[in-house]
């Protein structure tokens, strides 16, 4: 009697079963497939908090950074000016074309006669966009989980300017302020940026408008 059926060279497949290396071929492509996914949902959320990560960076200030042993500067004697530009160089501008986002930042001088120490951190920094009565775009309804204070030297009659920043062009609301939200009305119409660091508001507002 032939000892063929025996053999495990004779012996076949199951009708239908994929053999293992169709098994790591699955695997392979569902990764690949989950990582693509996994890098969009995080372009998305980066494109969401990309703006308060670059205005709220925990060091605005440009230059003369480092804290020293004068007191707390008296609110009287800090200067705000808010600051709207074309670039992330902080080239003012008054006007943008479709399509072109305004970029956010701001001044701040001592104007007293003595050096003084200054919270500049991302905690206590606040920007607001306005139109007439109304509040449009406001960096309260931004995720500000993980910021920090910064304790800075500000030297008598010494002026720091902030990082800049764009802004998408949207409102906020109290589901976030990033890309995603609403956009805002253009064609002409004109808006106000207003800055708060430290607990002092700038007395003025830098004036914009979206073509």
């Amino acid at each position: 009697m032939s000892n063929s059926r025996h053999n495990p060279a004779n012996r076949q497949r199951p009708v239908g079963r994929p053999d293992k290396s169709v098994y790591r071929k699955r695997r392979i492509i569902a990764l690949v497939v989950l990582a693509v996914a996994v890098a969009v949902v995080w372009s998305l959320v980066a494109a969401l908090v990309g703006f308060v990560q670059g205005i709220f960076n925990g060091n605005p200030a440009a230059s003369g950074t480092g804290v020293v042993a004068e007191g707390a500067c008296d609110p009287s004697v800090i200067s705000l000016v808010p600051i709207v530009a074309s670039d992330a160089a902080g080239s003012q501008s008054a006007s943008f074309d479709t399509g072109i986002n305004p970029f956010f930042g701001y001044k701040i001088t001592n104007t007293g006669s003595k050096d003084c120490n200054f919270d500049l951190g991302a905690k206590e920094t606040y920007l607001k966009v306005t139109s007439g009565s109304e509040t449009i775009w406001n960096s309260v309804d931004c995720d500000r989980t993980g910021l920090t204070t910064l304790p800075m030297s500000l030297k008598a009659g010494e002026t720091k300017t902030s990082v800049f920043s764009d802004w998408y062009r949207v409102k906020s609301s109290s589901t976030g302020c990033g890309a995603d939200q609403e956009p805002v009305t253009a064609g002409g119409a004109s808006y106000h940026l207003s800055v708060e660091v430290g607990g002092v508001e700038s007395k003025d507002t830098a004036q914009f408008i979206l073509n």
